[in-house]
């Protein structure tokens, strides 16, 4: 049996929040790939993202609504991106 993947789910407020480290590649992957079935069925996906450094500066936040499988492929680039810039800061 393979290791088992670590998974944390917060309730705060209104929101349901998953939290996934993010050495996770393949798992974060495949829950953000979810997301393309309800583009597919015509259901626009609003992404709110909040990105902090490791050592404590300021947080980023951004807004982007995905109304196309390739807007959702381009906004998986932008992660793995961040990812790696995060990865080298670690």
């Amino acid at each position: 049996m393979k290791e088992a993947k670590n998974v944390v789910v917060r309730l705060e407020g209104r929101a349901f929040v998953f939290e996934v480290d993010i050495s996770e590649e393949d798992l974060i992957a495949e829950m953000i790939s979810s997301l393309s079935l309800f583009i597919k069925r015509g259901f626009p996906i609003k992404v709110i993202q909040t990105s902090a450094p490791s050592m404590g500066r300021s947080q980023s936040m951004w807004t982007r609504i995905l109304t196309s499988i390739k807007e959702l492929a381009d906004w998986v680039d932008d992660l793995k991106r961040l990812v790696r810039i995060h990865k080298g800061r670690t």
